[in-house]
């Protein structure tokens, strides 16, 4: 049966949070550089117009039982791309929503495919079951961190490991440096952003710097505001980053970074700014031990060093291999051997 997409997209993509759209970014770009045509690549999006507008692709409600039956139909496969989609820290829905996918995925003869995911934490039985049971039905799976691929093994699956997607954009490292310090927060731990905003305070005291808030959501916004009206930050200027370009916008007159979402740390890191990340999550607490990035609230906290460009251009190199793996494990038919060529 001749289907008119070869891959899905299924992410917690179209809710304007930058760091799940540049995953879908991410994840096209890889797909186009391994030959897939953007027209053969569909995503399921709660904002399906500015996905489609931003990534140049076919979009389908993720909401909709009916458009998420028809993306299912008309795709050979679906690729879970990027992020930690299971997790039941805030509640079992993401776990459930994403089994459910992949459980219609079989039902709709879909291959299903996992590249730079983390599991966990997985606090529940019923959260661990439904992860259990999606990265059962994929042929290939690929985790961007160690104590997920041990999860993997742990329950018997055969897993590689990979750095995060977002590791293979390429980030502008030639801007003008100066003296602000980009901070950046997001809402739910308040004991985190409270150590990041005071860990940015007494740095910019120290080093007589001017703060700039970096939001990655319109959420995250409004922690940044909740210190504003308190008293307690003084901030140069507030940007709500919703692309890539915006984020390397933000990153003229800046010298260093403090961040709390994993991926302002990433393109930070990558941008070449010295980084001291703010914990509130596994994902960020791995990241940051393998990239020895110094972490708010540690003694002597200092920034980290300056990553080589070869070791980022390797770094890129293995996440594209592994997802060029995975694309021939599921449609090697179909690219596989036009890509060994």
């Amino acid at each position: 049966m001749n289907r008119a997409y070869d891959v899905l997209l299924a992410g917690y993509y179209g809710f304007g949070n930058l760091g799940d759209e540049l995953l879908a970014e991410a994840c096209v770009k890889l797909l186009v550089s391994n030959g897939v045509p953007r027209e053969r690549i569909a995503v399921l999006s709660a904002d399906t117009e500015g996905t489609k507008k931003l990534l140049g692709v076919s979009a389908f409600d993720r909401w909709k039982l009916s458009e998420i039956h028809k993306a299912l139909n008309e795709s050979n496969t679906m690729l879970f791309g990027g992020g930690g989609l299971f997790q039941d820290q805030t509640s079992l829905r993401s776990c459930l929503y994403y089994w459910f996918l992949a459980q219609m995925a079989r039902l709709c003869s879909v291959k299903t495919w996992a590249v730079g995911q983390s599991l966990g934490p997985l606090n529940t039985a019923l959260g661990s079951y439904f992860a259990k049971k999606s990265f059962s039905r994929c042929l290939y799976r690929n985790v961007r961190n160690r104590s997920s691929l041990g999860m993997l093994n742990n329950w018997g699956f055969f897993g590689t490991q990979s750095p995060d997607l977002v590791m293979s954009l390429e980030v502008n490292r030639d801007f003008e440096k100066g003296d602000r310090l980009l901070l950046n927060l997001r809402t739910g731990y308040d004991k985190v952003s409270r150590l990041a905003v005071s860990s940015a305070i007494k740095t910019a005291e120290e080093r007589n710097l001017k703060i700039s808030a970096i939001a990655f959501s319109n959420d995250d916004l409004k922690e940044f505001e909740k210190y504003v009206y308190k008293g307690t930050l003084k901030l140069d200027q507030i940007t709500v980053v919703k692309t890539l370009a915006q984020f390397e916008d933000t990153l003229s007159r800046s010298c260093c970074a403090i961040g709390m979402r994993l991926h302002f740390i990433i393109l930070a890191f990558i941008a070449g700014l010295p980084v001291r990340g703010a914990p509130y999550d596994p994902k960020v607490v791995s990241f940051c031990k393998e990239w020895d990035i110094p972490v708010v609230g540690s003694a002597g906290a200092e920034f980290s060093s300056l990553p080589e460009a070869g070791i980022l251009e390797e770094t890129a190199e293995k996440v594209a291999g592994s997802f060029k793996e995975g694309l021939n494990a599921v449609l090697g038919e179909t690219y596989g051997d036009n890509q060994n060529k």
